[in-house]
């Protein structure tokens, strides 16, 4: 049997390589098409990064273990938003939420709707199931195909506007559509393959320490399986293309919680979120408290920043800090 630390590393650089190219395709793809890249981030990027919380969290369903299934889709989500800051920081130019599109509130809002319908869910007020189906989930499914539809409406209208800090560097030369998205349906298979053993290692390395489902889920198997978000974002800031990376970390968390609602299908014991314990409420608070938080950066579309960060960025570093903190200290499930 293969070395966990050792498969952990090999599927790691799997993701690593096919990351790259994900980005590169997908920005192909939505020029030639006439799809901004913002939209490429938002729906067409997670659909192929957030393949490994997908494959974890029905695995966890599976096998009884709800704390770690919503723990990683929750801390997969809280990962994501401190990517901004890596974005901040890699791309330079002065505080990250005065340059990009406000459009990323519209998607950044209708996150915090879905991460509202699962807390409402996990407080226990009110037993709705509909089935073996909460009817919390069946809206976050709602949710996901109005707001995607809304997502696109909102993009096409808007395709007339300059996009802000997205500059293309790349000086290859022209790729056709169909040959980048054979390259971008390649890149999402080898994700998906070494996401699922990417998976498996880490939840090997992390069992070993002892710690509880929760912990694990929420930490170190969200950010296993944001692998390829953190991958994709770096290689788009690179290639120029801003907005389409910060597209995909509001993006990524939007598919990730319409996963929820696939879990509670596969869960059939009951509504998957009346199931899990109520540590798991401090990870959806603090999704909803940092994305209030990047919106109202959008907004007001302040310059200050501190050591290359915008302040509402900072902010939200130190939120996931926090979180990581009280969640070890809350000792899991």
């Amino acid at each position: 049997m293969i070395n966990p630390w050792l498969q952990f590393l090999i599927c790691a650089a799997i993701i690593v390589f096919a990351g790259s190219r994900l980005a590169r395709s997908a920005a192909v793809v939505a020029g030639n098409i006439g799809i901004g890249t913002a939209w490429a981030g938002v729906i067409l990027l997670p659909l192929a990064t957030s393949s490994p919380e997908l494959v974890t969290t029905l695995s966890a369903v599976m096998i009884d273990a709800p704390d770690l299934a919503i723990g990683n889709i929750l801390g997969s989500c809280l990962y994501n938003l401190t990517l901004l800051a890596v974005i901040d920081l890699l791309e330079g130019r002065g505080a990250l939420t005065a340059r990009i599109n406000q459009g990323h509130i519209v998607t950044a809002s209708l996150s915090i709707i879905s991460v509202c319908l699962v807390s409402i869910a996990m407080l226990r007020v009110v037993y709705l199931p509909i089935g073996w189906v909460g009817v919390e989930t069946l809206f976050i499914a709602l949710v996901y195909i109005f707001g995607s539809r809304l997502l696109y409406r909102y993009e096409r209208k808007n395709l007339s506007l300059p996009p802000v800090g997205d500059e293309v560097h790349d000086s290859k030369k022209p790729v056709s559509t169909g040959q980048a998205l054979l390259q971008f349906l390649i890149a999402a298979g080898l994700i998906l393959v070494a996401g699922v053993f990417l998976t498996d290692a880490s939840d090997q390395i992390a069992v070993l320490t002892g710690l509880g489902h929760t912990f694990v889920g929420s930490i170190f198997l969200a950010m296993s399986t944001s692998l390829p978000e953190t991958v994709t974002i770096i290689t788009a800031v690179r290639l120029g293309y801003i907005d389409m990376a910060v597209a995909n970390v509001f993006g990524a968390n939007f598919m990730n919680l319409f996963i929820v609602f696939l879990a509670d299908l596969f869960y059939r014991r009951g509504p998957l979120l009346y199931a899990v314990s109520d540590s798991n409420l401090l990870s959806a608070v603090m999704v909803i408290l940092l994305s209030t938080v990047i919106i109202l950066g959008l907004t007001y579309r302040s310059k200050r920043k501190v050591a290359r960060i915008g302040y509402d960025v900072l902010l939200v570093l130190a939120g996931y800090l926090v979180t990581v903190v009280l969640l070890f200290k809350a000792g899991g499930n």
